[in-house]
């Protein structure tokens, strides 16, 4: 393998020669986490998994029993642990909310489903086995019915409403006068309350934020009310965001059964 003298090497090609170097080898933990484009495992380092001990400089090595030829996939050249192996072995790195938040992402990208999850986290589970115990809560707890969130910033509000007493819908869909059919975030579909998370990565641009208040005056035609929180509520002030929610979810389930 040749890379140009007067460049630096990148991740991508540390990665290839990692993979050149150990051919039995996969790219696994937050290595192969940010191949898949995840959130919350990014990282510069290089790590490997082997079924057999491999020892190599700047590589973080790691042997393992459980790994089978479908565990593996090539993606852009390289050999990755595939989604639902890679969720397993990425226990090991991330706490429980950071792992949730990377299983909510793979759902919604629809990478692996809760079945496929369950599936092979059998075979994982063992005692003693590092990231084991972190797999089994949070399948465990996960219903497959229940949709995933599209970001971290609303699986954050969505559990702080939910511990609060609110278990709204998530990712709902809606069909609106223009012939669209749109998606809010988290709603409450019996007193049409919908809760809009906005980052600004999504929602920065002028046409962006253009299409939005379109959106929001269709679905206020339809009797809908949306409330929009900002990436910054979240980031710098997430308690009381979440209590004036908790407070306006009250206030329109009291006025909905005043006037039914």
């Amino acid at each position: 393998m040749y890379r140009i003298g007067s460049h630096a090497e990148s991740f991508e090609q540390r990665s290839k020669a990692a993979l050149l170097a150990a051919p039995d080898a996969a790219l696994a933990g937050p290595t192969a986490g940010r191949h898949w484009k995840l959130r919350t495992v990014w990282t510069e380092d290089v790590h490997i998994l082997a079924l057999r001990a491999i020892k190599l400089d700047g590589v973080h090595t790691h042997r393992t029993d459980l790994l089978r030829s479908s565990d593996v996939v090539e993606k852009y050249g390289v050999r990755l642990l595939a989604p639902a192996r890679l969720l397993c072995d990425l226990a090991r790195f991330l706490d429980d909310a950071e792992l949730e938040s990377v299983f909510e992402q793979m759902l919604d990208r629809q990478l692996i489903t809760v079945g496929s999850a369950r599936k092979l986290a059998r075979r994982f589970r063992r005692p003693g086995r590092p990231g084991s115990q972190e797999i089994a809560r949070l399948l465990d707890g996960r219903p497959e019915w229940l949709k995933p969130v599209g970001s971290d910033l609303e699986l954050r509000v969505w559990k702080a409403l939910a511990k609060a007493g609110h278990v709204l819908e998530r990712q709902v869909e809606i069909d609106i006068e223009d012939g669209r059919t749109v998606r809010l975030d988290l709603a409450l579909r019996e007193c049409r309350l919908a809760i809009e998370i906005d980052h600004t990565t999504f929602h920065g641009g002028r046409l962006d934020v253009q299409g939005d208040k379109r959106r929001d005056r269709l679905l206020v035609a339809l009797g809908w009310t949306v409330v929009r929180v900002t990436d910054e509520d979240i980031s710098r002030r997430f308690a009381s965001t979440v209590a004036e929610l908790v407070r306006l979810l009250d206030q329109r389930i009291a006025d909905f059964r005043t006037a039914s």
